[in-house]
């Protein structure tokens, strides 16, 4: 009999950046709800706390560890603490990012402030996260980093063109860092959400966009941040244990 494959994230020592609200406070409670041990990495302590202590009135178990993750020094820390208390780094999931309702606007009317925040934001971030936790993974000899990137990433957006470029910069690092780790055992995915309706989405955008953009998604309909979960479980899981420098979107069908 063919031995079926395991989809269990259970005590996995798990990183989630973004932890505090939208996609990345979905995915922390769904790998803990799955009995993953969960760092809960964002900036607003309160939003972390009261998330952690959600999970851990369901049984699970959650860390809170405030930090920028443009920062290299605050991300060494962060990294560090995660190992100290869990012993371990098995899973990181690399939600933090996005700019609300900022990153929406015209070519010719980026600053250069805009320019580098959004890149700091959504590319250094990623860079210095990765950097930091693939060392620890490389040493015990395995990981999976998964991050995310964005339907911006592949298909031109006009009103999210730099928003678009750091995402397209994520899919190429992920690829190019699956290669270079893959030897040490390390794996390193992306996934593309497309329009998710998250509480920020729900309030900057409105029903008549939601309605009309739902027309150009074959499924009909944006994604519920509940959505990504499913693909996050399952690359961090041992059935997916011989993907990587796959990014896999999660948008509903091509547009």
């Amino acid at each position: 009999m063919m031995a079926l494959p395991s989809f269990s994230v259970k005590d996995k020592a798990t990183i989630v950046t973004g932890a505090s609200r939208g996609i990345g406070n979905c995915l922390a409670r769904g790998f803990a709800e799955a009995g993953a041990r969960v760092a809960l990495v964002a900036r607003t302590v309160s939003e972390l706390e009261a998330t952690a202590e959600g999970i851990r009135s369901k049984g699970g178990t959650a860390i809170v560890v405030p930090t920028d993750v443009t920062r290299r020094d605050e991300v060494e820390r962060m990294v560090e603490t995660v190992r100290r208390e869990f012993g371990r780094i098995d899973v990181l999931l690399n939600v933090a990012g996005g700019a609300g309702d900022k990153q929406l606007r015209p070519p010719l009317e980026i600053s250069e402030d805009f320019y580098d925040e959004l890149l700091a934001r959504n590319l250094k971030s990623v860079f210095l996260v990765n950097q930091a936790v693939a060392r620890v993974m490389v040493e015990q000899g395995g990981g999976c980093i998964i991050n995310f990137s964005s339907l911006s990433g592949t298909k031109p957006v006009p009103m999210e063109s730099v928003a678009g470029a750091a995402k397209a910069g994520v899919n190429h690092l992920t690829r190019a860092w699956a290669a270079a780790l893959g030897p040490f055992g390390v794996r390193v995915n992306a996934i593309a959400p497309g329009l998710t309706m998250t509480p920020r989405a729900v309030r900057g955008i409105g029903e008549e966009f939601v309605k009309q953009y739902s027309q150009v998604i074959p499924l009909r309909r944006p994604a519920r941040m509940e959505d990504h979960l499913g693909p996050a479980i399952f690359l961090a899981s041992d059935a997916g244990a011989y993907i990587t420098g796959a990014i896999i979107p999660s948008d509903g069908g091509p547009q």
